[in-house]
């Protein structure tokens, strides 16, 4: 199969037109809009009737476990308080985006009552994690890393993040595009980063997934996400994938964890294969005795991190030699009548399970070894764009995509290009450390490309824990856009710097579960943060209809 590279089949935006918007984003931005302008009567707000409604965009920060709960709490309330109406984009990066792509999983999930349900749904998943099947997180995890291309990715999304959130989310991302082309629902991005381009502080750094299409902001190059990870080569389409599950992308978007912290990777490598070496090879003693070999090497070196290529190195000789013992007894059971009380002990797909099952396990040790994350086809490769001739990026036939928390985590970025023209960014924000550091990262980033983004400025008395719980940054009425920061912990919503400092500890990025308390807990946080400046939004949100309307 080949085909050139077109509008027609991949949208490829060439880095000569004036913009990178795809026909779908502009359909579905259209009708937003046409939703929108009958969302500002109920708030109070009197408008013409022929008005041009402002982009107001919601961001959600990375920060796992913490952040998905705190976004789900933030949507609820803006639901509730029917601000939700007039939001025309929501941009997620990491832990934020598990609560985006659940949400957008559900039909009409914008209105309040939908919103409710689905809240409760959530932390019922959280809650009964451990009462989770593992049989299908292991299936999936068998299908990846038997088949041509697979990475760390593909066991932190179907063993970790089916781990947090209790459910492998078969739906794709393309499958969202209805819910957007009505109108019905904010358009949504979700945000990841090239690896090799990161490191070498490469200005396209940045790669976008929406319900149409993925790619390169900074080079106007585009995907059809349905077509993300084909094969292709200057222009062709050479071999169809299929479109990977939004489990998957959610491993991807939010595997900075992973990636940052190896020890984590190599305890839970080491419990999953714990569990399933027990659970697969049980009653068959001359194999258990081969798989506890494996496990004697990986129960003291799981956990190193000063020599990890040698000890893992270790254990992937110790699998080979497995496979080879498995594969002997495989070829010498007789397919004899004498031997068929033997062979019905010992059975042929018995073996070739646990052939298959160390093969897996040694495929997952080889993407340790290399510490090798988010292998995916480059459907830039060998394509030539006049905005690719002074980068690398398509010459690469594979690119490597990652947690976009690595470099900013929040994803402000995604909002500046001058086709979406956003005129009030709501960000919400569920870092752990430096709760303004997301902004000033984006306004450095902003200073030293010359793009869009107002003055930031805040009082040294609050850069460590913030005393309110939204501040509040100009734009220009233009170009530059009004940003509306808001810091999950602060003293205005959490009573005292005391609490705010026993809130951070108890809710670290590290902690994958939460006791039922703790998810109200957060989620109330959540929407005090909303509650406690609804006036501020919208007085903010009559600023920009104002500005939008200037004749």
């Amino acid at each position: 199969m080949s085909c050139e590279l077109s509008k027609e089949n991949v949208d490829i935006v060439d880095g000569s037109n004036n913009t990178s918007e795809s026909a779908g984003e502009t359909v579905s931005v259209k009708a937003r809009k046409e939703k929108v302008k009958g969302a500002f009567l109920p708030l109070g707000i009197n408008v013409k009737e022929y008005f041009k409604p402002p982009v107001i965009a919601v961001l959600g920060s990375g920060g796992g476990l913490r952040a998905m709960v705190g976004l789900q709490g933030t949507l609820s309330k803006l639901s509730e308080l029917n601000l939700l109406d007039v939001v025309t984009y929501i941009a997620a990066t990491s832990g934020s985006t598990w609560c985006m792509s659940f949400l957008y999983s559900n039909k009409n999930w914008t209105e309040f009552s939908c919103m409710k349900n689905l809240e409760s749904q959530l932390c019922e998943q959280i809650k009964n994690a451990t009462k989770r099947n593992w049989g299908e997180s292991w299936m999936m995890i068998k299908e990846r890393f038997l088949g041509e291309m697979y990475s760390l990715t593909d066991f932190w999304a179907y063993a970790v993040i089916f781990k947090i959130t209790n459910t492998i989310n078969r739906g794709k991302l393309s499958g969202h595009k209805a819910g957007c082309e009505n109108g019905t629902h904010p358009y949504p991005i979700y945000a990841a980063v090239e690896k090799e381009s990161l490191q070498n502080n490469d200005l396209g750094s940045w790669f976008e997934f929406t319900p149409h299409l993925s790619g390169f902001p900074a080079y106007k190059s585009y995907v059809k996400s349905e077509l993300l990870g084909s094969k292709f080569e200057a222009g062709c389409l050479l071999e169809e994938q299929a479109e990977r599950d939004l489990t998957y992308l959610e491993g991807l978007w939010g595997s900075a964890i992973g990636d940052t912290v190896p020890h984590l990777v190599h305890g839970l490598l080491h419990d999953a294969i714990q569990d399933f070496m027990s659970s697969l090879y049980g009653g068959v003693s001359s194999l258990c005795a081969t798989c506890e070999k494996i496990k004697e090497i990986i129960y003291p070196l799981a956990r190193n991190k000063d020599d990890m290529e040698k000890a893992w190195s270790t254990i992937a000789n110790q699998i080979e030699d497995t496979l080879k013992t498995t594969q002997r007894m495989h070829h010498c059971i007789p397919d004899t009548v004498e031997y068929a009380s033997y062979a019905s002990m010992v059975k042929r797909n018995t073996i070739q399970g646990v052939c298959e099952n160390a093969t897996v396990i040694k495929n997952i040790v080889s993407c340790i070894v290399q510490w090798k994350w988010g292998t995916t086809n480059n459907f830039l490769y060998q394509w030539k764009n006049k905005m690719l001739e002074e980068c690398e990026i398509s010459t690469k036939e594979h690119i490597s995509l990652i947690d976009a928390g690595l470099d900013i985590n929040t994803p402000y970025l995604l909002m500046l290009p001058p086709h979406r023209k956003v005129d009030l960014i709501l960000s919400f924000d569920f870092s752990q450390g430096d709760p303004f550091l997301t902004l000033t990262q984006t306004a450095e980033y902003c200073k030293k490309y010359k793009l869009p983004f107002p003055e930031i400025n805040i009082d040294d008395n609050d850069k460590d824990i913030p005393s309110k719980s939204c501040y509040s940054f100009e734009g220009d009425g233009n170009e530059v856009p009004h940003v509306m920061h808001f810091p999950q912990f602060n003293v205005e919503t959490c009573a005292d710097a005391e609490k705010v400092k026993e809130l951070r500890k108890t809710y670290g990025t590290f902690v994958v579960s939460y006791e039922e308390s703790q998810l109200k807990e957060l989620l109330d946080i959540g929407k005090k943060n909303v509650e406690n400046n609804k006036n501020r939004i919208l007085e903010k949100i009559k600023q920009c209809v104002e500005q939008c309307n200037r004749t």
